[in-house]
């Protein structure tokens, strides 16, 4: 475990650099849901954030956005392929009714708000390197175990994700069941810039139908 983030975001040292997007992608992804909005993949793999985004009917399109630049330059990059709002002032990330992809939404801002999960809890280091949906059953988070040489994606299902205030605090769970899990839980999954990928369910899920399917 570390007391300092692997890559610090420049504007909050105490988070990763991709935490601010992904609390933008979520307050974005929540705004959206209504309009069909999709935010399908964030991929950190190359140390720089590229975003898919996506509408019903219509080929996503591919972002490169500066993490830190602000959730309005985010939403403008973002409303120049299709429709896009930000979440209302004072719609928190769990007092929504959900719908998949709000609840995809609120896995985002889960994710960026917790980045310490990544550094501060574990002895083994670990990195977030994607996490892509089908905005329907289910969002995969990649985990990259660096001592390990591998990777294990963690599937998340969206029903009922954050309407409750139960969840808050899931990123933790997340990443302890990435480094935990037992290898008889693990399904392999191709690899992910070369290193093995395998896949995963959240303690007590089966791993069912999702993005990777």
């Amino acid at each position: 475990m570390s007391r300092h983030p692997v890559r610090p975001s420049r504007t909050l040292p105490a988070a990763e650099w991709w935490a601010p997007l992904l609390v933008d992608l979520g307050a974005v992804q929540r705004g959206s849901a209504e309009l069909g909005l999709c935010v399908r993949d964030v991929d950190l793999t190359s140390g720089r954030a590229q975003v898919s985004v996506q509408w019903p009917g219509a080929p996503a399109a591919t972002l490169l956005p500066d993490p830190e630049a602000g959730r309005d330059a985010l939403l403008q990059s973002i409303a120049a392929a299709g429709p896009a709002r930000l979440a209302a002032v004072g719609d928190e990330p769990a007092d929504f009714t959900s719908s998949p992809l709000s609840s995809h939404g609120w896995l985002l801002d889960e994710l960026g708000r917790r980045s310490d999960a990544w550094y501060a809890y574990l002895a083994e280091p670990v990195e977030l390197l994607r996490v892509r949906t089908d905005g329907r059953r289910a969002t995969d988070v990649a985990v990259g175990r660096t001592s390990r040489g591998d990777v294990v994606e963690v599937r998340v299902p969206l029903a009922g994700l954050g309407a409750d205030g139960m969840d808050v605090g899931l990123t933790y769970t997340l990443v302890e069941r990435a480094v935990t899990v037992a290898a008889r839980d693990l399904r392999p999954a191709g690899s992910v810039r070369g290193r093995p990928a395998f896949l995963t369910g959240m303690p007590g899920e089966d791993v069912g139908p999702g993005p990777g399917a």
